[in-house]
């Protein structure tokens, strides 16, 4: 059965000193750099999903679980039907829904406190393939929020989620503290921030 296949020639590495990173292929990243540095692409990236029906202690561990601070909310035919983020699981919303509705805690479930999809802000992908990160920056900035999704359509015309933006992936990729960008009076400031380090 494996008669096709043939052993690789294995090389030494008695002269490897080094190790290849991927900061060493591109150029630095700043407020100029492309949006879709900052982009999770959907493509490349499997988005993080719950039932609308999980009880959000539930939904929260989850979260938790899979290091993400936004969980996409889908249905029982597994038709997305809303966002759902870290900040609306452990803040004052589901104590109001409680007090609003009347339901003990362990009848909240997710569809009880996401934002419904058809309410969700989105960019388009052709948007963000010709923005900067400071675009980027400025869009968050002005919603408010700390994540913005990007819509893109398929083959066949269907709008889809193509990704997602979120204050976490910029601070990372600026290495800068979003708070502390905020807090900077110009984009001057916050580029000598990026170049180099948060100093005072």
């Amino acid at each position: 059965m494996f008669q096709e296949f043939h052993p690789l020639q294995m090389s030494t590495t008695r002269d490897v000193r080094y190790l290849l990173r991927p900061e060493q292929l591109h150029e630095p990243i700043g407020l100029y750099s492309s949006a879709l540095h900052v982009m999770t692409d959907f493509l490349e990236v499997t988005p993080v999903c719950v039932d609308q029906a999980l009880q959000v202690d539930e939904a929260l561990a989850y979260m938790k679980a899979q290091h993400v601070r936004l969980l996409f909310a889908v249905d029982a035919d597994d038709r997305l039907t809303g966002i759902i983020t870290a900040a609306d699981l452990v803040g004052s919303a589901v104590l109001s829904y409680m007090q609003r509705s009347a339901q003990s805690r362990d009848a909240v479930v997710v569809k009880d406190l996401m934002l419904p999809i058809d309410a969700a802000a989105a960019l388009q992908y052709s948007q963000v393939e010709g923005a900067r990160i400071g675009d980027v920056m400025q869009t968050l900035s002005h919603s408010g929020g700390q994540h913005v999704l990007v819509i893109d359509r398929g083959i066949a015309g269907i709008a889809r989620i193509r990704g997602i933006i979120s204050a976490t992936n910029v601070s990372r990729a600026l290495k800068v503290g979003f708070d502390v960008m905020y807090e900077a009076k110009s984009f001057a400031e916050i580029e000598r921030m990026v170049t180099h380090g948060n100093q005072s």
